[in-house]
């Protein structure tokens, strides 16, 4: 299966509002939010690095924990 990885785009689903977020998975001097780049070293990267599709992470952000499910990996 395939895994969240560094230089990955991951679709995933908050479920507490069912909103669909991507983001690619960048080296820390490439994030740029606006372009939907996070860093490796931000929170909900290291909550998504090594899963997989169907999977279920909580990532806590600066407002509470939030529980996302990753819907697409595109590599």
């Amino acid at each position: 299966n395939t895994k969240v990885l560094i230089l990955s785009t991951v679709k995933i689903k908050n479920l507490n509002n069912n909103t669909i977020l991507i983001y690619s998975l960048v080296p820390e001097n490439e994030a740029d939010l606006k372009a939907g780049k996070i860093s490796v070293t931000s929170p909900i990267a290291k909550g998504l690095l090594g899963k997989i599709i169907g999977d279920k992470v909580e990532i806590i952000v600066p407002s509470g924990t939030i529980p996302f499910e990753i819907i697409e990996i595109i590599r």
